[in-house]
């Protein structure tokens, strides 16, 4: 996903209208909120469940709960950063359920449907440039999906959805440096499951 274009002040005011609707309990206010961010969220989630299912199935549970916790927003942030930080929450409550029930979900093969840029077609490859590309795709998904949660969630934020690492610290209630550091640490595993996951297919 592109980085999210900054907003008009007109654009602004009509969505703190919106927010302000929906603390009073409006549900327009609400629906009008879930048009504008339900994309946006569920491909976070996309990436971070590695599931169509569970990511629209969160994706909702996160609109229902902004319902009840929109209260507590006080318009000292941009209210996308405390959306995010929601489904944050959302999607690491989600992995945490999804782990005890079963150790190997993370072993599993995706759903129909792949995440944000290896859904995007090449017209100019061949039969099997398409498949070599869909065999690196499928083991970079694999490999992102074997990093510790804190790893995998700089990764999605910065790789998926083109966040710069001012914006990933402030979703995610880090420092810069934090950041940064877990990226490169994020980056050198990923290189080192990949070069290990080549060698393991060499006769």
């Amino acid at each position: 996903m592109s980085r999210r274009p900054e907003m008009s002040p007109e654009q602004r005011a009509e969505e703190d209208g919106w927010i302000r609707a929906c603390q009073a309990g409006d549900i327009t206010g609400l629906e009008a909120l879930y048009e504008r961010y339900h994309r946006q969220v569920y491909a976070y989630l996309l990436a971070m469940l590695r599931s169509q299912h569970e990511a629209e199935d969160v994706t909702q549970d996160i609109f229902v709960k902004l319902h009840t916790q929109i209260g507590s927003y006080r318009f000292q942030s941009p209210f996308h950063h405390w959306l995010f930080r929601l489904a944050r929450n959302q999607a690491i409550d989600h992995l945490r359920r999804e782990k005890v029930r079963s150790t190997s979900s993370l072993d599993a093969e995706p759903e129909e449907g792949t995440p944000l840029r290896e859904r995007v077609p090449s017209h100019a490859r061949g039969a099997d440039e398409d498949l070599l590309a869909d065999e690196r795709a499928a083991r970079v998904r694999t490999a992102v999906q074997a990093l510790p949660e804190s790893f995998r969630e700089v990764v999605v934020l910065r790789e998926w959805e083109d966040l710069a690492y001012e914006e990933i610290a402030e979703r995610l209630d880090l420092s810069v440096g934090t950041v940064k550091s877990r990226l490169f640490r994020a980056r050198d595993q990923l290189e080192r499951l990949l070069d290990s996951d080549l060698q393991e297919d060499v006769p």
